[in-house]
């Protein structure tokens, strides 16, 4: 039998990668932001470092993708400490924040205990996460930097909660079942993203492209419609959809059949292309007929968007 070739995995020091943490360490979280995103389970996008939060600087502000919910994030090449989770909860408080993420290089038994606390004594429009990067080298190569998620909110108790105390409108019912359907849908046909993803109760599901600010992106939108879309949250002077538009008839072509929908969204700092498909609530509420066809139709049109939105931007 052959002896495998294997190499030696090390555990770098942070401070190996990062020298700075304002000058390296916040520009490497908004530029995988979407990483981060990823463990933490939440759609979200960068928009600004070191925002002003009265007479501090919260390191990093983003918001939830396709809503204003803010997101903060402040981070530390080091161990946790009291004054950054007080800081936390100064900025949350400011900003009226409902998702707060804490990345530090070390993390105390005392301030996880903390965060799980926090976590189990707020309300469900509030989650804390705490996050740990660490770096790995094999051999002789690049330093590879991950994130593990140390402590986050409880989403069983969290969903149970919100059914049982606020007991859950009929529409975020819908939604939630109609979203946990889908992605099982996309999972059973090879789309490993999907597997064990959360339905929840919003209008939208996002999917993610590996490019901050961009997402594809599944909403109910007004008028029982479903859209597919290329979302960019990050376009106020719309230099993504204009980028999107040079490409107008290839995109048209890929897209034969359906009626493509250019959305500047000029009140905005965000922007679109988009298909919409009309549906009949009742009809696809269960596994009907009707709401396998508008599985594969969905399914269909997130794969050319994705594709378009890889390609052109």
């Amino acid at each position: 039998m052959t002896k495998p070739d294997l190499g030696d995995l090390k555990i770098l020091n942070p401070r190996e990668v990062w020298k700075s943490e304002e000058k390296d360490f916040s520009p490497w979280i908004v530029e995988n932001i979407q990483k981060l995103s990823e463990v933490v389970g939440v759609p979200f996008t960068a928009e600004q470092t070191e925002k002003k939060v009265g007479s501090y600087e919260l390191d990093i502000y983003g918001r939830v993708e396709g809503t204003d919910a803010p997101v903060i994030i402040e981070n530390q090449l080091g161990e946790t400490d009291h004054k950054h989770l007080g800081q936390l909860i100064t900025y949350a408080a400011g900003l009226d924040a409902g998702v707060i993420i804490w990345i530090a290089t070390e993390i105390t038994d005392e301030h996880r205990a903390a965060v799980e606390w926090l976590n189990r004594n707020t309300n469900d429009t509030v989650s804390f996460f705490l996050v740990r990067p660490e770096v790995l080298k094999i051999d002789e190569s690049k330093p590879a930097p991950r994130f593990f998620l140390e402590a986050s909110p409880s989403e069983f108790k969290r969903i149970l909660r919100e059914a049982v105390e606020t007991e859950e409108a009929p529409r975020h019912q819908f939604r939630r079942k109609f979203w946990g359907d889908f992605l099982s849908f996309l999972a059973s046909n090879g789309h490993s993203w999907a597997e064990g993803r959360r339905a929840t109760k919003e209008a939208w599901l996002s999917t993610f492209i590996g490019k901050s600010g961009i997402t594809v992106n599944v909403s109910m939108a007004m008028g029982s419609r479903i859209r597919v879309e290329i979302y960019c949250s990050q376009d106020a002077e719309k230099k993504l959809y204009k980028q999107l538009q040079t490409h107008k008839p290839e995109i048209e072509q890929v897209l034969t059949g359906e009626q493509v929908s250019w959305e500047p969204l000029e009140d905005s700092a965000a922007s679109r292309v988009a298909v919409y498909q009309s549906y009949n609530k009742d009809e696809v509420a269960d596994d009907t007929p009707e709401r396998k066809e508008l599985f594969k139709w969905i399914e269909a049109q997130l794969l050319k968007l994705r594709e378009i939105a890889k390609k052109y931007l």
